[in-house]
């Protein structure tokens, strides 16, 4: 009995002995400066005290903790999105609340509210006047409250969301998966397609979010998908799908798949979405396919559409449909009567005559677990949390996990937390912030109160990024030369400095708070204290000496201003349906010392990296 207990404790000790340890140490690093570096790049920067509660809990615990993504939101998190009544509608919902402008225009026409012939030639507000107020009598919403509660939703989860990995990750898939608010077929669909495809999937399984993704309506109108359509001769005959039907119920379904002809117009196959699919979403632009496979995916998913209740349309008889052959899963419909069913061949493997939507499937199975798929999908993950050029080493050491996983994202991610490669000097503050992690982690530095507002998300296009409106399919690129030129880096700057003096909408702080209510002595003593509060754990030194004569000149916020501002405009395309926009000018007003002092360490180079 004795040897057993003894042997379980050597057991045990030798079980916690082998429990894997995050390697900053060889990287040099302190406990505390590991903590600090994990919430750079796992999170959107620390929080006053988030430090301490990292190092408390153990820096491997609390990437368990993220990679789980599991953590309740806190009470003051959901408190906020409750105030956002969209994010709980159903695509449908979205739809009837939030109808696309032309249709509610459509409508005021044939009710005599405006003419056909009025298009607001001569007073474009009180047209618009007109068409608003006949949609709020017929309970519809304006569709930028609708982006304002996605936008809003966004800015709210990275500032106050427990799973900080969760809501980087949901980042960096949604850009992978792109859809755009500058696309009208699909900009109703953009919300649910984060919620619903999106955010469930994001450290689940690659296969998973594929085909999450894939069968979501955003993305089949977004690429065309739901257009698309076999040639008639290559259709399924609905003959054998009737055996067993009456005559009568046989006829009609007949009638139905003629009159769907018939709508169709021989559209045919559309290939941008089977294109995108193998160059963007798995294989990348060297995966080994060609053409040819890209116009056989194309067949493959020829009858993959919208199911016509979630965008607001009825399907006569859509119950009966189902019956030869349709199926509807949420917002996905399958229309074996638009479905090629001719034999294909995929990347050499044939796939027989008579396949319907699992053929579908299986691509997507084929696609998600080929070796090209684990290269390119890992080597985007390392550079957006590594380095903008990974290591060679840590890319097939990510590959291989992905494969051996079967695309398991935890693991890949899990794996590239441990990497000697993450930890290392060249990756340390080797990536550059997008103008959505400045904002939000500015907003975390200085623990602030923040209500999303319309300027808040002004600011992050105007620094580059506009929302959920990257137009192509490539989603917002990722790295340094992205985000830094001198122009983006004035805008940069202009914020730090209208966000620390108050001068940005729904943002509140106290910066005597941050110091313990302590207040500085002078603007260089402001420049010390703040330096470590706003860039913990590094070291400061280097830059109190780069903007030491920056802070001494009371004029130079008003110059950034100015200079900002004096740049040459060019219209952005954001999530306004009636097209690009222009930046709107702005003026700084009176900015205190130490609010300068703030504003020019977080628009320094030093905040900038990660």
């Amino acid at each position: 009995m004795v040897w057993a207990f003894m042997l379980g404790l050597m057991l045990s000790a030798a079980s916690v002995a082998q429990k894997p340890k995050l390697p900053y140490q060889q990287a040099g690093l302190t406990e505390r400066q590991a903590a600090a570096y994990l919430l750079d790049r796992l999170a959107y920067g620390p929080r006053p005290g988030e430090i301490d509660r990292v190092v408390k809990m153990g820096l491997e615990n609390w990437v368990e903790q993220q990679l789980q993504g599991a953590q309740p939101e806190s009470p003051e998190l959901t408190a906020r999105l409750q105030k956002m009544p969209a994010l709980a509608l159903t695509p449908a919902e979205l739809t009837q609340k939030y109808p696309p402008a032309p249709r509610v225009r459509n409508e005021a026409i044939q009710a005599g509210v405006i003419s056909k012939e009025d298009k607001g030639d001569t007073d474009k507000k009180a047209y618009r006047q007109k068409i608003i107020q006949f949609g709020m009598s017929k309970g519809y919403r304006p569709g930028r409250e609708l982006v304002n509660q996605l936008v809003g939703q966004k800015i709210l989860r990275a500032v106050y969301g427990n799973n900080q990995l969760s809501e980087v990750m949901t980042d960096f898939w949604f850009n992978h998966f792109n859809v755009s608010l500058t696309d009208n077929q699909c900009r109703l669909q953009i919300l649910s397609y984060e919620r619903d495809a999106i955010r469930p999937n994001v450290l689940g399984t690659f296969r998973g979010l594929l085909g999450a993704t894939a069968k979501h309506p955003a993305m089949l109108l977004y690429l065309d998908n739901a257009q698309s359509t076999a040639a008639m001769d290559a259709r399924t005959s609905l003959d054998d799908k009737m055996d067993g039907l009456p005559p009568k119920a046989q006829a009609q379904a007949k009638q139905r798949a003629e009159q769907f002809k018939k709508r169709q117009k021989q559209r045919g196959v559309n290939e941008n979405y089977a294109r995108e699919l193998m160059e963007l979403h798995t294989l990348g632009v060297d995966g080994g396919y060609t053409q040819k496979d890209v116009q056989e995916v194309a067949r493959v998913l020829t009858g993959w559409t919208v199911n016509p209740e979630v965008v607001g349309r009825k399907l006569p008889q859509l119950e009966r449909a189902k019956k030869v052959g349709a199926v509807i899963d949420g917002g996905f419909l399958f229309r074996p009567d638009a479905h090629d069913s001719a034999a294909k061949v995929v990347l050499g493997r044939t796939f027989p005559a008579g396949g319907g939507l699992q053929e579908g499937e299986q691509v997507l199975d084929m696609l998600a677990s080929h070796p090209s798929t684990a290269k390119f999908v890992t080597h985007k993950l390392a550079c957006w949390f590594v380095q903008d050029t990974p290591p060679p080493a840590l890319e097939k050491r990510l590959a291989s996990t992905f494969q051996a996983t079967r695309g398991d994202i935890k693991a890949v991610m899990r794996q590239l937390v441990y990497s000697p490669e993450f930890w290392s000097a060249e990756a340390r503050r080797g990536k550059i912030k997008s103008p959505f992690e400045l904002a939000v982690s500015s907003l975390r530095a200085l623990d602030a109160d923040v209500s999303p507002t319309r300027d808040l998300y002004d600011w992050i296009t105007d620094m580059g990024e506009p929302l959920y409106s990257y137009q192509a399919p490539t989603g917002f690129p990722d790295g340094s030369s992205s985000w830094v030129n001198t122009g983006l880096l004035l805008t940069r700057m202009n914020f730090g400095l209208s966000l620390a003096s108050k001068q940005v909408n729904g943002v509140k702080f106290d910066l005597a708070r941050l110091n313990g209510g302590k207040e500085p002595a002078d603007v260089n003593q402001a420049l010390e204290v703040y330096s470590r509060l706003l860039l913990p754990e590094r070291d400061t030194k280097s830059v109190v000496k780069l903007l030491a004569p920056k802070v001494n000149d009371p004029a130079f916020a008003q110059k950034i201003a100015e200079a900002d501002n004096a740049k040459p405009q060019e219209p952005t395309m954001t999530d306004d349906e009636e097209g690009p926009r222009q930046r709107p000018k702005r003026k700084l007003g009176p900015v205190e010392p130490v609010a300068q002092v703030v504003g020019i360490i977080l628009g320094s180079p030093e905040f900038q990296r990660q």
